[in-house]
């Protein structure tokens, strides 16, 4: 068989490399213009980090539950799919490791209030960390506006304007828990977009705050019954539009073809299957590779994967001769060389900083206790500290990184088939620093161990109604300042190259909504 006989074309306006959110809303956008998109997913379903599950005959999200509101373009969305989009119930709280208790967190973003006197934030202030501390966190109030002008991190800001107890008691948990990482390592631009510009304007921290989060302004909404409705919806709206989702297809290699006689792009392929050694693991690969031919090629795969494949594209094109030195940019497809030559410079051999696994445990138990929402919607956790003595986390120490009490944080997932007193917890796990082997030793028993510990309600075996352990391997990924430079870069170039559009969490930012209202720009 000829390479040619191998190609297929099978009339797609584009092919979407991977089939997570950004897929969806890129291929949602597609046929809203009235184009077909062909999108690939090596696993068994799209959607990505966002799934549900069904428990105790009730379906409940097991990844991403929620999403910001900041940005109005996935509640937009929702809305012009007929989904419903509802607020949280209650509030949460943070773990104190010092007095094993938990500390209600005060309104406003990441743990630093937008009230500088509000009750919960200094009452819980001064019982974990003292009346110095309290003292120290109103000189935001005080200090010169050029104080913190300079930070870069979320973890810099808050201890230039506040102090290192405002930091640790609120700030850290609350980073460590929703992205499993220091706010020392993470990009103020990237997780708290505006925030540094109203700091600009007002002065304090928590004016800031206030100004970028009104108060009762709604913070994080998920789809009515959970977020992989969204999933849904999007899947059902890209298919009955005449796109495709194939799943089980992983992308091998990407060609660049330029000439009369070549396709633009050829997305060579093979099919999978569920890993049968490691359920839940990466699928495996079978059959024989085959090649997709079209016009125009949409990557929606993490940094890692689309740096690959634009190496492998740069490649095949200089194979071809097409080199910039000889070429240029050929007139006939407006299809810039040099730029797809500098990309599979930058590209090739890179290797981002590892990222964190990550670790859910679902937990269905039956408990009175729980119906009086002990912990409000949950609880965030910083990191362990260590013994003095021997440098490492003390045994009892509590390792889990949140605590999610889903069926009273979004009582609509219930439903009325669920028994009474029927609670749905999610235990999570998985930060920076976090050795593999802790990981490995979390179970069922363990996340009930660590849940009583966190709600003050005791659980075990025999209130358990069912549960299912999650690993996400290396889900969460915060780039250095290199390598969102390098990813700038590659974006910019790429804006050069015809038929090519890059989409995800490494061009928009971590985050449903980052990612959603910029593949939905895609044109």
């Amino acid at each position: 068989m000829t390479r040619q006989e191998e190609l297929h074309d099978d009339g797609f306006d584009m092919i979407i490399l991977g089939g997570g959110l950004a897929a969806l809303a890129a291929g949602y956008a597609a046929v809203k213009r009235g184009q077909r998109p062909l999108i690939l997913e090596e696993r068994g379903r799209p959607g990505g980090l966002v799934c549900g599950a069904t428990f105790a005959g009730a379906q409940v999200d097991i990844g991403a539950e929620s999403y910001a509101t900041r940005n109005p373009a996935v509640r937009e969305l929702c809305h012009e799919l007929g989904l419903e989009t509802v607020a949280p119930n209650s509030s949460s709280w943070v773990w104190d490791h010092a007095r094993r208790t938990a500390v209600a967190i005060p309104a406003g973003t990441f743990g630093i209030p937008s009230d500088i006197h509000d009750p919960v934030f200094v009452e819980g202030l001064r019982a974990v960390a003292g009346e110095a501390a309290v003292t120290r966190a109103w000189q935001d109030l005080e200090l010169p506006p050029e104080i913190g002008t300079e930070a870069t991190t979320l973890g810099e800001l808050v201890e230039a304007r506040m102090g290192r107890a405002v930091l640790d008691v609120f700030v850290t948990p609350f980073a460590g828990g929703i992205h499993s990482a220091h706010p020392d390592h993470l990009m103020l631009d990237r997780v708290t977009p505006g925030l540094m510009e109203a700091f600009g304007e007002v002065g304090t921290l928590t004016g800031a705050v206030a100004q970028i989060r009104k108060p009762g302004a709604v913070v994080v909404e998920q789809s009515k019954g959970g977020m992989f409705r969204l999933v849904e919806a999007l899947s059902t709206a890209i298919q009955a539009g005449g796109g495709r989702i194939d799943n089980h297809v992983r992308v091998m290699h990407l060609e660049a073809g330029i000439g009369q006689d070549l396709p633009r792009w050829v997305v060579w392929c093979k099919h999978t299957v569920s890993n049968r050694r490691h359920p839940g693991g990466p699928p495996e690969e079978s059959g024989t590779a085959f090649g997709l031919a079209t016009d125009r090629v949409v990557l929606a795969l993490p940094a890692k994967q689309s740096f690959a494949l634009l190496t492998s594209a740069a490649a095949s094109m200089l194979r071809l001769g097409f080199h910039a030195q000889k070429e240029g940019r050929d007139a006939s497809t407006r299809f810039d060389c040099a730029a797809l030559e500098s990309i599979g410079e930058l590209t090739a051999g890179f290797e981002m900083h590892p990222a964190t696994p990550v670790l859910n445990v679902t937990l269905v138990v039956q408990n009175a206790d729980l119906d009086r929402a002990p912990r409000g919607s949950g609880m965030l956790v910083g990191p362990p500290p260590l013994d003095p003595e021997t440098g490492e986390v003390a045994p009892e120490t509590l390792r889990a990184k949140a605590l999610t009490h889903y069926s009273i944080k979004w009582p609509d997932t219930m439903g009325r088939a669920a028994q009474p007193h029927t609670h749905v917890l999610r235990v999570s796990y998985g930060r920076e620093g976090d050795p593999l082997d802790f990981l490995a030793a979390v179970d069922v028993d363990y996340a009930l161990r660590d849940a009583s510990r966190m709600l003050g309600v005791e659980l075990d075996r025999s209130q358990l109604l069912d549960s299912r352990l999650i690993n996400w391997g290396d889900a969460m990924t915060h780039p250095n300042a290199a390598e969102r430079e390098k990813f700038r870069e590659v974006v910019q170039l790429a804006q050069r190259v015809e038929g090519l559009d890059l989409v995800g969490s490494w061009v928009a930012g971590n985050g449903i909504t980052p990612v959603i209202a910029h593949a939905l720009q895609l044109g």
